[in-house]
């Protein structure tokens, strides 16, 4: 049966947001609310495996790094790339925004975020883009051994862990005047718990001085 699809059956931004004004506090602002989306991504991962969603799960995986990567391309953006972010002509390129991101923070954790990313990216974009892999094991043809499940899972979940130390990180430096102290001590508690939870999950290494 051949037939077209309705003219109205699209979908696109019709308001476009870029009257506002990005402040000097925005772009932190902006930032966490990157790390939220990874939060959510991660929320909606786990209940669509649990009804058996596996191919809306696994094609949310890229836009939860992407996330991530936002967050923190934020932070260390410059005043022209956050204009052309507002206006709509930023196009991310994970690669690149990471190694800015490392040149400008100084952070050296943040390499490997970018060694993550080059390892993961073909399969991340196949699993968005209906790769042959992608659709084989949503066709029943084979049989989606449990390991994969948990891969997919447990990569969602260190997401989001990753996004909760980068908002401790945020909120170390928004203590309010004379609790500056107080707040990085609980912040650093924070992240000691959520690091050994990566650790747990087998994706990180503490490294001692």
């Amino acid at each position: 049966m051949l037939y077209k699809l309705p003219s109205r059956l699209q979908f696109g931004t019709k308001k476009k947001l870029y009257g506002l004004k990005l402040h000097a506090s925005d772009p932190k602002h902006l930032s966490a609310t990157a790390f939220s989306i990874v939060h959510e991504h991660q929320k909606s991962c786990l209940f669509l495996v649990q009804h058996g969603l596996v191919g809306s799960a696994t094609a949310l995986m890229r836009p939860s790094v992407e996330a991530l990567i936002r967050g923190l391309w934020l932070q260390w953006a410059d005043e022209l790339e956050l204009v052309r972010f507002q206006r709509g002509e930023d196009s991310l390129n994970p690669e690149r925004a990471i190694k800015m991101i490392v040149q400008r923070s100084g952070v050296a954790r943040y390499n490997d975020l970018l060694a993550m990313w080059v390892e993961s990216k073909t399969t991340l974009h196949g699993y968005v883009h209906h790769s042959f892999q992608s659709i084989i094991r949503r066709s029943g043809q084979v049989d989606i051994p449990p390991e994969e499940i948990v891969s997919l899972v447990t990569f969602s979940a260190a997401l989001a862990t990753h996004a909760s130390i980068e908002l401790t990180e945020l909120a170390s430096k928004r203590a309010v005047p004379g609790q500056e102290e107080a707040r990085r001590e609980a912040m650093h508690m924070l992240q000691v718990e959520l690091v050994s939870f990566l650790d747990a999950l087998s994706v990180a290494e503490i490294r001692t001085k």
